[in-house]
């Protein structure tokens, strides 16, 4: 056999030899690869209650995790996702686990937020206007939310009725669980002759309270105008202040108006007090 022929076995033989450890390398790998089964997440209970402001180290309480070739990943879980409200204060968490071959495991359960109530308008002031000024009530409104904070971004405007001389308006915000909160005022337009007349200040304009909760209107007067006056609600007294509760009723949620009037001769100041029930 000529040396060239001698050459070209040798390395037609160890092409084949490279081949084949290649095959069993790569048939091997995939072995491995296939026996590396995802890891196991674990929840001690099918729901959770937590505050609105708990962190993912209480969210994470009672959740373990198990690989079979990493063994305990319970450290390494993490909160995936928390799902819009499918229920006043109720959503769904999702738990997260990756093992060292990169294969991950999923579980969900309920969660329930113990503390959690829908967003909430604040009044700065009443919607009370004299002719020729601007109209804007979103100025005097904000809303705030116990898991996102400040939303008042988020309040949208629509006027429901309009007379001559008060307007009906609507304001709605939703926050980024997917909870809508739904406010209607009275907005009041007065000539600019009635400027003399008393007034009537109060600490807040919207006030929310539970059902069967007791109120006292007078505990939101600030101050009383008169003749450019200011007195408090001492100095002025408290006999001298009227208030209609005739259709206010704590029992049933809902939206309550409660005007508060003051009285100089035949003049008439007021303020209006939004109750919310909420339930």
């Amino acid at each position: 056999m000529s040396k060239s022929r001698e050459k070209l076995l040798i390395f037609s033989i160890i092409a084949i030899v490279i081949a084949a450890m290649l095959f069993i390398a790569y048939s091997l790998y995939n072995r491995i690869r296939s026996s590396n089964r995802a890891p196991v997440i674990l929840c001690a209970s099918d729901a959770i209650y937590v505050n609105v402001d708990a962190t993912d180290e209480e969210l994470l309480t009672g959740v373990t995790a198990m690989d079979a070739e990493d063994g305990d990943l319970t450290s390494s879980v993490v909160v995936g996702s928390i799902s819009s409200f499918v229920g006043k204060g109720k959503c769904e968490v999702t738990y997260a686990v990756f093992d060292s071959g990169n294969k991950v495991a999923t579980v969900k359960r309920d969660l329930y937020y113990i503390d959690y109530h829908s967003p909430r308008f604040v009044l700065k002031d009443d919607f009370l206007y004299y002719s020729g000024e601007t109209v804007n009530p979103l100025k005097s409104i904000r809303a705030i939310d116990c898991i996102d904070g400040d939303i008042t971004n988020r309040i949208s405007m629509a006027w429901l009725e309009t007379e001559a001389d008060e307007r009906t308006v609507e304001f709605r915000v939703i926050n980024s669980r997917g909870d809508l909160s739904v406010l209607t005022a009275d907005v009041t337009v007065l000539e600019k002759s009635s400027q003399d007349r008393p007034t009537v200040a109060l600490t807040d304009y919207l006030v929310y309270i539970q059902r069967g909760e007791l109120l006292d209107p007078l505990d939101y007067v600030k101050s009383i105008t008169v003749n450019k006056k200011v007195y408090t609600l001492s100095e002025y007294g408290t006999d001298k202040l009227h208030y209609d509760m005739d259709e206010f009723d704590s029992s049933v949620p809902g939206t309550y108006r409660i005007n508060i009037f003051c009285y100089n001769g035949e003049a008439v100041g007021s303020a209006e007090l939004l109750v919310v029930v909420e339930d």
